[in-house]
């Protein structure tokens, strides 16, 4: 039996430049991490890697995902047949490198309020994006909620690899070669079919793709909410580690009074479960191209 991870972690079709997703990083889309601006940390010092995070090297890589879905990833021997007879009919994607890791956050909480809180570029992200995040809500509708903030807290990065596609249908295979994969499949094995063969696993599911991907990239990363609750504080009364002052989006020359301020909780990571579909936030049409000119007017008043 191949031992999985759980389903914490959201798979990346054709992988993502690490430089793109580091730990620490503030999106609003974790299924689309470009969406919408993000806030890319600066990569961590090795200091900082050995102080919150835990580095898992590793060899025969492997990543098993639906798109919008959680993915199972692992080290060893894969063994197709493990995809569930009783799903034959799904689509996978399958991603296999001879070398990889997995590098996540320790403590998530305490990484978001003594590191991330602490640079004055990622506070920036935040005070700005959840003004307007509160001015549009009143724009918008009191009912309508907020838009989430994920924190990047895990990556499973692997070098050099090898995408297939794994289906249980049925399909017309036209001229191309069919040929057996034995189930166990081994990562080398599979690290080397050629594109142009759609290979047989001994359960009847299609192995095909072999499209290469050189150099690391990401194919999977884990977040956790960065839950915002606004609340007043009297003046005078000293900001807590997680609290924020909204900035003014108003008039940029001032800021708000103390009085406004945001709360910031890190939740736990969602539940990635494999029957279960990521669903983005539901908000009004026209909401996101509002949100950017609000966004867009606010870093240029403070360039």
């Amino acid at each position: 039996m191949v031992s999985e991870e759980k389903l914490t972690y959201v798979g990346y079709r054709e992988g993502v430049d690490p430089r793109l997703l580091t730990l620490g990083s503030l999106v609003f889309d974790f299924v689309n991490p470009r969406f919408q601006d993000p806030y890319i940390h600066e990569k961590l010092t090795p200091n900082d890697l050995d102080l919150w995070t835990i580095n898992d090297p590793r060899s025969n890589c492997w990543v098993v995902y639906k798109t919008g879905k959680g993915c199972r990833f692992g080290g060893g021997i894969l063994n197709l047949a493990e995809l569930n007879s009783s799903r034959n009919n799904d689509n996978y994607h399958v991603v296999v490198a001879s070398t990889g890791s997995k590098i996540e956050c320790i403590k998530p909480a305490k990484f978001f309020e003594d590191v991330i809180l602490q640079t004055d570029a990622a506070r920036f992200w935040l005070q700005s994006r959840l003004a307007v995040s509160k001015k549009l809500k009143y724009y918008y509708g009191l009912t309508m909620r907020d838009p989430s903030i994920w924190l990047l807290t895990g990556i499973y990065m692997m070098k050099d690899a090898t995408c297939l596609s794994v289906s249980g249908k049925s399909s017309d295979l036209g001229g191309s070669i069919t040929a057996p994969l034995p189930d166990p499949s081994g990562i080398a094995a599979m690290l080397q079919l050629n594109p142009n063969v759609h290979w047989k696993t001994s359960s009847g599911l299609t192995v095909g793709g072999g499209s290469t991907f050189l150099g690391d990239r990401v194919w999977a990363a884990q977040y956790h909410r960065v839950g915002a609750k606004y609340v007043d504080i009297q003046d005078g009364v000293q900001f807590q580690s997680r609290q924020l002052k909204l900035l003014n989006v108003f008039d940029m020359r001032t800021s708000r009074g103390e009085s406004t301020a945001t709360e910031l909780q890190v939740e736990n990571p969602p539940n990635l479960d494999d029957d279960e579909k990521i669903l983005s936030d539901q908000v009004e049409d026209g909401y996101w191209e509002k949100f950017g000119e609000e966004i867009r007017d606010i870093e240029e008043d403070f360039s």
